[in-house]
């Protein structure tokens, strides 16, 4: 167990409780993510629904949640995210104690570690649906707590190797980050992915199927591409090193790379990260082919999908690939197989299934709907 492993279980026992889960979402967002909320004032930023992203019912009751418990609230209606600061919103959260953001440009600028603001957190919990069902009402705490293990586990890992049902092959060592490296600075809700491991160390293939989508952290025209055919990118360390398939689909690929590169000055063919879902309640009931940015940038916790950050240098990239049903063995045992999550395989993620005994039924009874079909 790391340093920070042990000082989150001393610090926190009670955590150890196997406390019954938050009445709401809403609660349980407010409780585990902003504290006390008396007398302080909280900003809803909230997609406009006619953007498709968000509805209002999700931000309405996260609203009323905070007016029961004595927040004052301000919220402020944005369209989807631009490639700059939103004055608008930038102005709003000088004035604000924390903000909570049912928005995509809150999930921007997650990687700026210079970020001296105040408390925002980004839900990824789109609807009332999402926010009230299993997925919204996961004890965040413990979702907090299986995160640190997951990571202990693969940080510790002497060996790490990933397949997939489609052909992908790669394996590697972890290699540590420095401070804050991969990690962002906003509270995700519902939390449901694992802290990204630098792909320098790892080598191999990953059989790219379905679509090329961003990251969220900038938005470009198209926004995605589709792969009718699925093509292999062979990589060494944080390098590709070439496409392999269908002669047109390649081609495809390569243009997809060049254009985004050149648009924003990246060097298209570096490899930052990757990790996976995690999230056993995590369900995406929509179809990925009716909007493919959306399925991407929600589905991702699903602990079906470990996905890519590629094209840059710095996190998170700008394109992703969305790699289904992984196999992720860990000195040779198998935590993720077949894109499910097996943390009662190892010592460190078993305890806080020990602790949490709903987080124990959730992971024994995944939702199933990724947004795509086999």
């Amino acid at each position: 167990m790391s340093l920070q492993t042990r000082d989150f279980f001393q610090a926190s026992p009670a955590l150890l409780t196997g406390e019954q889960p938050s009445a709401s979402g809403a609660a349980n967002l407010i409780e585990n993510c902003l504290g006390d909320v008396s007398n302080k004032t909280v900003l809803v930023v909230c997609e406009d629904p006619k953007y498709g992203w968000y509805d209002a019912a999700a931000p309405a009751a996260v609203s009323e949640e905070l007016r029961a418990r004595g927040a004052r609230v301000k919220q402020l209606i944005v369209g989807p995210p631009q490639n700059q600061p939103n004055a608008v919103v930038q102005t709003a959260m000088n004035h604000a104690d924390s903000v909570v953001f049912f928005a995509r440009l809150g999930d921007q600028g997650r990687f700026n570690w210079n970020y001296k603001g105040p408390t925002c957190v980004m839900s990824y919990a789109l609807n009332k649906t999402m926010l009230d069902g299993g997925y919204g009402r996961l004890d965040h705490h413990a979702m907090q707590m299986m995160k640190i293990a997951i990571d202990e586990v693969t940080i510790r890992a002497c060996h790490i190797k990933v397949t997939c049902p489609n052909g992908t092959n790669f394996e590697g060592t972890t290699i540590a980050p420095s401070t804050h490296r991969g990690e962002v600075i906003i509270n995700r809700f519902p939390l449901g992915i694992s802290q990204p491991i630098l792909n320098d160390g790892f080598c191999g293939k990953a059989v790219l199927t379905n679509y090329l989508t961003p990251t969220g952290s900038l938005t470009y025209d198209p926004e995605y591409l589709a792969i009718d055919t699925p093509v292999t990118a062979h990589f060494e360390g944080n390098r590709i090193t070439g496409f392999t398939g269908a002669p047109d689909m390649v081609a495809a690929v390569e243009a997809h790379y060049a254009d985004v590169a050149d648009r924003f000055g990246l060097d298209a063919y570096n490899i930052d990260s990757w990790h996976a879902g995690f999230h056993p309640l995590m369900a995406y009931e929509g179809s990925a082919t009716a909007d493919p940015l959306r399925w991407s940038g929600t589905a991702f916790q699903h602990q079906r999908i470990l996905h890519f950050h590629t094209c840059g240098t710095g996190p998170p990239g700008e394109i992703c690939w969305m790699i289904l049903d992984p196999t992720v063995l860990i000195d040779g045992v198998a935590l993720w197989e077949n894109g499910k999550l097996h943390p009662e395989r190892f010592e460190t993620t078993g305890r806080v299934l020990d602790a949490f005994p709903e987080l124990a039924a959730a992971f024994a009874a995944p939702a199933a709907p990724c947004g795509i079909d086999r």
